[in-house]
């Protein structure tokens, strides 16, 4: 390859590492000067064609080319993965179940019926929910089909903490694949004050888009780039009737769409975590998570008239996590 190399100038190196993968190409970074040097124009080639068009797909702490496309890559291919799995997700749940003994009712959580017994979905790191910890830490987030994993949206994206849930905020993404949500963004827009709700035809049209719906989550460490599943959960659609843990609740100008049950922090086998208190005993305790599709009209009014002068539906994937200690 040195050989291509007939100047300081000549960039057809540049234009055969295009085609090189990624690990490949970080083993040609450490060969000589050259490379390394021929090297920064691929970097800087994929910055442009994956981020120009694309903002959200870059991420905000990069500091370079090289770690933009790094973690992207790395991020975008584990999502890509998990949502291979399609409704195989759905065996990993963990659901409340109550029991009766005697005289008194406890209520634990178990995994579902016919649960999977063990396959390549990785254990899901929570650090990133964590208060201590959730700094340290970006989140991608990629949507897609749960019958044919087709991409419908995906990118970095910011998120807020309060308490044991975390909000993260999906402004700024290309929907331009996902014509069904950014038609209901627009119904619930234009809609006046609360009249989105309280209607079938609306409830059909947010299960018909949620119903086929996964959303993965995807933990990327700042300091290592190292791509981790936080969460994924599949079926934000309505929920038989007398149903009310899970399923599709519309109050028109806001709403939410749960899917049923929770993951587990261990995608197999027992589902509790024990937690050490103090120097005496320890605590059986549950470390699992949920995903949730909401939406908020917020208004923007004129400060003299007070008339409305925009209305903007901004959609948001909340996690609420109950955790246990730090997972490292």
């Amino acid at each position: 390859m040195l050989y291509l190399c007939d100047g300081e100038d000549n960039h057809n190196l540049s234009h055969i590492m295009v085609y090189l993968t990624i690990e490949d190409m970080g083993k040609c970074e450490v060969v000589c000067h050259t490379l390394k040097k021929q090297a920064t124009h691929y970097w800087e080639y994929l910055d442009e064609l994956y981020f120009a068009n694309h903002p959200t797909l870059r991420s905000p702490s990069a500091q370079s080319s090289r770690e933009a496309v790094i973690r992207y890559k790395l991020a975008s291919t584990l999502a890509k993965r998990i949502g291979d799995m399609g409704d195989s997700i759905s065996k990993h749940l963990v659901v409340r179940q109550y029991r009766f003994d005697g005289m008194n009712g406890t209520t634990t959580s178990v995994r579902v019926s016919e649960h999977c017994q063990g396959c390549s979905l990785p254990d899901l790191d929570f650090n990133p929910f964590r208060p201590e910890t959730s700094d340290e830490y970006e989140l991608f987030v990629r949507f897609c089909r749960r019958s044919d994993n087709k991409l419908l949206a995906e990118g970095f994206c910011p998120s807020d903490r309060e308490l044991d849930s975390t909000s993260i905020k999906l402004r700024g993404m290309d929907y331009s694949q996902w014509p069904q949500l950014a038609e209901l963004t627009r119904l619930i827009e234009t809609s006046e004050g609360d009249s989105f709700g309280n209607n079938d035809h609306n409830d059909n049209l947010l299960d018909a888009c949620m119903r086929d719906l996964t959303a993965i989550v995807i933990a990327v460490h700042k300091g290592t780039s190292k791509a981790s599943l936080a969460l994924a959960q599949c079926n934000f659609g309505l929920a038989p009737r007398g149903r009310h843990d899970h399923g599709i609740d519309n109050m028109g100008d806001h709403g939410f769409c749960w899917p049923i049950g929770k993951m587990s922090a261990k995608s197999h086998g027992d589902v509790e975590t024990t937690q050490r208190l103090g120097d005496t005993f320890s605590e059986n305790r549950h470390c699992d998570a949920k995903l949730g599709m909401l939406w908020q009209n917020h208004v923007s009014n004129d400060r003299e008239s007070g008339n409305v002068l925009k209305v903007e539906c901004h959609w948001t994937l909340d996690c609420d996590c109950n955790y246990v200690g730090r997972v490292y």
